[in-house]
């Protein structure tokens, strides 16, 4: 695909043909199936449209920061999420850094606390966010342990446990990119991309 043709996408004045390329562009593997969650920014004030353009689709979002310019919005599917933190390696993890047992919107709204003490305090971002983006456990905590330095790979994530199976997954959100971008020059709309 053309850069100025998504570039023109990008910049349109256009406001629901902009949302739905930025979506498409920061959060096709969500929409595709093959990852569980994203987070990403968009133009402020725009969580009505996002709404319109996920419903039916089976996919969630929650505003984790609201800025005069920007949203920080956090993208998933919400069974594959839940299923995830509930695995007992996850959990104990996330109990470290005071997730304690409760629904996933308590989680969501910790999180949000949390992102927020950031932004307001200066202080480091929280890290445990990995998980909620779905990378693996062991390169969470092999990034924290580290502060980011010393991995073996660096893909949507630096890779510092299974090198070969991040690899595999950093194709699968590329292709996944590449075919809901084609769908969605091809005239389709969100509902019809996400799977």
């Amino acid at each position: 695909m053309p850069t100025e043709t998504i570039t023109r996408y990008l910049t349109s004045k256009k406001t629901a043909k902009n949302i739905q390329m930025n979506l498409v562009m920061q959060c096709a593997p969500v929409l595709k199936n093959v990852k569980m969650s994203c987070l990403f920014t968009m133009p402020a004030r725009c969580c009505d449209r996002i709404a319109f353009h996920l419903r039916r689709t089976g996919v969630r979002f929650c505003c984790m920061r609201r800025g005069n310019e920007r949203e920080l919005i956090f993208l998933y599917r919400e069974e594959w999420l839940k299923s995830y933190l509930e695995q007992e390696d996850v959990t104990a993890f996330l109990n470290r850094y005071g997730y304690t047992e409760g629904s996933l919107d308590q989680k969501l709204q910790h999180l949000r606390e949390q992102i927020s003490y950031f932004y307001c305090k200066s202080q480091g971002f929280p890290h445990e966010m990995g998980v909620f983006l779905g990378y693996p456990l062991e390169d969470v905590v092999g990034f924290i342990e580290h502060q980011g330095r010393n991995c073996s790979y660096i893909g949507y994530w630096k890779v510092y446990s299974d090198v070969e199976r991040a690899k595999r997954m950093f194709c699968a959100f590329d292709e996944a990119k590449d075919c809901a971008v084609n769908e969605f020059f091809s005239g389709k709309n969100i509902r019809e991309i996400a799977c």
